[in-house]
């Protein structure tokens, strides 16, 4: 995750070692996604969990508005650049010229030219929803049980709510006026985590399929999510250190996120004054 955003911050989205850090940050996504459906089944307080979640989204979300203006105002230059490369105004007349040259282009090329722009909300704004979200799915499985096969309306009133549940959250973060950073992929992969936690071979299918999915980004996005959610399978299920004796641990887990957008959003502030001091 680290080296993703290290990759936006300072380097030139057009290269190649922009890409590949790119794409080494994807194993992140399936195991923080992991982890908080386990967080959100061992936790003993939900409403703390969340609301520990939605307070540290609030206070990283001062440094990612940082990196989203940031990527915007690089991106425009890029185009309006080659835009004037390719004729300008004198060819694309009117003040809907530079859309109407941007919208000839191809699907690559356009984004070649604006790299992934990252959302305006960070995902651990998806990730609150998605926690509302499994509050509902386990009202729904504590009040449908288990499915049965010779019950059949109690099996299809489960799967309407169950699946209305979920196609209702993934539309959400997916519509949602403000743009959510992985507002599908986040819910999905969060679900099949919480629902198949107790069936690994299947949850490893799902989150596989999933997976697959990040290839209409890439191919390597997708092989690279699938690492994530191989890693997850070298879980044994126990807390890994005592909370007795390291309970700064825990904190550390939620500063982190906030902490590393500010020390790279920092450093890339103070590489712009002092690059532009000794230019």
């Amino acid at each position: 995750m680290t080296v993703d955003h290290v990759a936006v911050v300072f380097l030139d989205r057009g290269s190649s070692l922009y890409f590949w850090m790119r794409v080494a940050g994807r194993p992140a996504l399936p195991i923080a996604c992991f982890l908080l459906a386990e967080g959100f089944v061992k936790t003993s307080n939900r409403a703390k969990y969340i609301l520990r979640i939605v307070v540290t989204a609030v206070v990283a979300e001062l440094f990612w508005l940082y990196l989203w203006s940031m990527q915007r105002i690089e991106a425009m230059k890029n185009v309006q650049r080659l835009f004037d490369e390719a004729g300008g105004e004198a060819k694309y007349p009117g003040k809907d010229g530079l859309y109407t040259w941007f919208s000839a282009l191809s699907s690559e090329q356009q984004t070649e030219l604006t790299g992934w722009i990252v959302p305006i909300l960070n995902v651990l704004f998806t990730f609150t929803i998605c926690m509302l979200m499994l509050l509902l799915v386990k009202k729904i499985k504590d009040h449908f049980g288990d499915l049965m096969p010779n019950q059949l309306m109690k099996n299809v009133g489960y799967l309407a709510c169950m699946g209305g549940t979920v196609m209702v959250t993934i539309l959400f973060c997916a519509l949602c006026p403000l743009t959510l950073d992985y507002a599908i992929e986040a819910p999905m992969i969060i679900l099949a985590c919480y629902l198949f936690r107790e069936e690994r071979k299947t949850m490893g299918i799902m989150l596989g399929v999933i997976s697959l999915f990040m290839a209409t980004q890439s191919i390597y996005m997708a092989l690279a999510t699938l690492l994530g959610v191989f890693l997850i399978f070298g879980y044994n299920g126990q807390l890994g250190y005592d909370k007795e004796k390291h309970p700064f641990v825990r904190i550390l887990f939620y500063a982190y996120y906030p902490l590393h957008l500010a020390i790279i959003v920092e450093s890339r502030y103070f590489q712009e004054i002092f690059g532009n001091i000794f230019k």
